[in-house]
């Protein structure tokens, strides 16, 4: 499982170390070095190769040409990259992403179990300064499954 949050500084060229935490839990877990990258409301979202053919079955499963399938495979699948963590534990965080979100010199890496998320310091704070009652507000719904 993926969890935590860490800091780490981006290249100019758009490489990042992903946390050593995470990589072993790849090479372990899922026995990948692969990782699919894609556009999540205000963070680039990572999956893990096996996570992302789940989440692609899925997809393949909905009404092909329902608006709202369509959208959300633009959204989705149409903004998705592929990137291998290379020897040094790096990863190419391709730069229409990096733009799209604002990752110029560092990013923060949090945790969500089967996949994780990069976020800007920037938009992290902000989004996190309400995350304690967002939290609040969800534990409820949680507690009812």
């Amino acid at each position: 499982m993926f969890r935590g949050q860490f800091i780490h500084k981006i290249s100019g060229t758009g490489r990042i170390s992903v946390p050593s935490k995470f990589r072993d839990n790849l090479k372990k877990k899922y026995k990948t070095n692969h990782l699919i990258l894609s556009t999540f409301e205000n963070s680039i979202i990572c999956y893990p190769l096996p996570e992302w053919n789940k989440l692609e079955d899925k997809i393949a499963k909905l009404p092909q040409f329902k608006k709202e399938t369509v959208e959300f495979e633009r959204y989705l699948i149409g903004n998705a990259h592929e990137s291998e963590i290379d020897s040094e534990g790096r990863i190419m965080v391709p730069g229409i992403l990096r733009k799209k979100f604002n990752i110029n010199n560092s990013a923060i890496f949090v945790g969500m179990l089967s996949r994780f998320e990069l976020w800007s310091e920037k938009d992290w704070k902000k989004d996190s300064a309400n995350s304690f009652k967002k939290f609040q507000e969800s534990r409820e719904v949680i507690d009812e499954i």
